[in-house]
């Protein structure tokens, strides 16, 4: 499917073009027209009609977010793509809840994608240990590790 978004102030990470016509298809943007005069731009799309056409006046299109650490919970990953994070790095999540959250990322594109750090790992007192009191230390590496 074909989407273009339409006189759109564009930010690429490196540069702005303060208006655009961006075509998406299969979920890469294949051809950006900065707009620079009347007709299209040497940049121009030209594979056929969008099936969707968006107006893009006085919005600002940019790459999609990273947040680099994040705890995911329970309806984090749907606010966070609400808010352009495309992508969430979580250093810690509980194992179970961690389970269910890849397999909602896996089969769902209405949420952010997750990349985790697993369970927690931290030396005997180490930081977040104060937070998790009733969390039982495992007695050695090797239970640890099982």
């Amino acid at each position: 499917m074909r989407t273009l978004i339409r006189d759109v102030r564009m930010f690429d990470g490196e540069r702005t073009v303060a208006k655009a016509d961006v075509t998406i298809e299969d979920g890469l943007i294949t051809a950006v027209d900065p707009g620079t005069g009347p007709g299209p731009g040497p940049d121009a799309d030209t594979g056929g009609p969008a099936g969707t056409v968006v107006d893009g006046t006085g919005r600002t299109l940019l790459p999609g977010l990273i947040d680099a650490h994040t705890h995911v919970l329970d309806g984090s990953l749907a606010q966070a793509l609400r808010y352009g994070v495309t992508t969430e790095l979580d250093m810690f999540c509980l194992p179970t809840l961690l389970a269910r959250q890849r397999r909602l990322a896996a089969e769902n594109d209405d949420v952010a994608d997750l990349r985790s750090a697993g369970t927690l790992a931290t030396a005997p007192g180490g930081h977040p240990t104060q937070l998790l009191e009733a969390w039982p230390a495992p007695s050695s590496t090797a239970s640890a590790t099982r």
